[in-house]
């Protein structure tokens, strides 16, 4: 496994750089908003309040979570079947073609000729390479899902009649609905954006672009969120020294995750002209409909920390709470961020 962790290691090396950057540049809007103005001194550096909330947006929303992502998923299938990926090239080739769209975008980024934050809404132009770069870095996850599966494939084809380990079933679940729902985001980038910025056509339409964003722009929520309830399903009822509650209803919630969490981008655009009432409507209703597999997960990851909080000696309804393992970082960060 040597192979896939220094893949692994890439991965996430670059996913915290990003993460230090968006920090950063938080900290930058924070004291401006406080009445502290730096950007006079951090010039060229970050030129304006605008600028550095692109670079916030970017780097935290589209960099880390996507870097992260990927190494994290990977790490944990290859680690659930017991088999290195099948290609290790291609993992490699796959980590490069990202890193490359990265710094192919960072560049008008930087520059502040990109500045149109992580949504990019038209009109609002950023520079041809900052699209591109962006694009190739979707590609790169489509390559990970595939990846994925050929591992997935070679692993089934030595194991016929056993169960898919859990973590590897929700890490594949995981992709098959980012690549799916990635889909409006390439093609707004591929037939609207990128030949808009290169002069190829003359103008773009507005509201198509924004449906088009917003097509991948809520599922990427889940993109983000299911890593974590990966980890809370798979890591931490072992780590709070007791087991999962319950194996179906983690895998019904992930598959409810899959069907209800891409076709509710509209709620992003109640206020937008130019879409009828009716399809917002059933947005708001198929929104409502995601709160479910969320609440399975509570419900069934709650009821996991809570068998492992009695077996260390907790009691009550309220009280074996805290006889968890907080003197573990990996139990008490988790916990925590479940809390916020």
């Amino acid at each position: 496994m040597s192979t896939d962790n220094r893949l692994t290691a890439g991965y996430l090396i670059v996913a915290l750089v990003a993460l230090f950057g968006g920090v950063v540049t938080g900290l930058f809007q924070a004291l401006e908003h406080a009445g502290v103005n730096l950007y006079p001194r951090l010039a060229p550096v970050v030129q304006s309040y605008y600028h550095g909330l692109s670079l916030h947006g970017v780097l935290n929303v589209l960099v880390f979570t996507t870097f992260f992502i990927c190494g994290f998923l990977q790490f944990m299938t290859a680690r659930a079947l017991g088999m290195p990926l099948a290609s290790p090239g291609l993992g490699w080739a796959t980590f490069w073609l990202m890193t490359a769209g990265l710094i192919l975008a960072a560049i008008p980024l930087l520059g502040n000729a990109a500045t149109v934050m992580f949504t990019f809404y038209p009109p609002m132009k950023a520079h041809w390479a900052f699209y591109i770069g962006l694009t190739l870095v979707v590609v790169g996850t489509w390559l990970v899902t595939l990846n994925l599966t050929l591992t997935y494939r070679a692993w089934r084809a030595r194991n016929p009649e056993a169960r898919t380990p859990l973590a590897a079933f929700m890490s594949l679940v995981t992709f098959v609905m980012w690549t799916i729902a990635s889909l409006g985001i390439a093609a707004e980038m591929l037939f609207m954006l990128i030949p808009w910025s290169l002069g190829l056509i003359g103008g773009t339409d507005a509201l198509l672009a924004r449906t088009l964003f917003w097509f991948t722009g809520h599922p990427i929520v889940y993109f983000w969120l299911l890593p974590a309830y990966v980890s809370w399903y798979t890591l931490l009822p072992r780590q709070a020294g007791g087991r999962l509650f319950s194996d179906p209803l983690a895998r019904v919630s992930f598959i409810l995750f899959l069907i209800l969490s891409i076709p509710i981008g509209f709620h992003h655009q109640f206020t937008d002209p130019g879409i009828e009432e009716g399809w917002k409507l059933l947005h708001a209703f198929l929104t409502f409909a995601v709160f479910f597999p969320s609440l399975l997960t509570f419900f069934n990851v709650v009821a996991s920390l809570e068998t492992g909080a009695r077996a260390r000696g907790g009691k009550g309804w309220v009280a074996w709470f805290a006889r968890l393992p907080w003197g573990d970082p990996s139990v008490a960060a988790q916990v925590l961020a479940m809390l916020l």
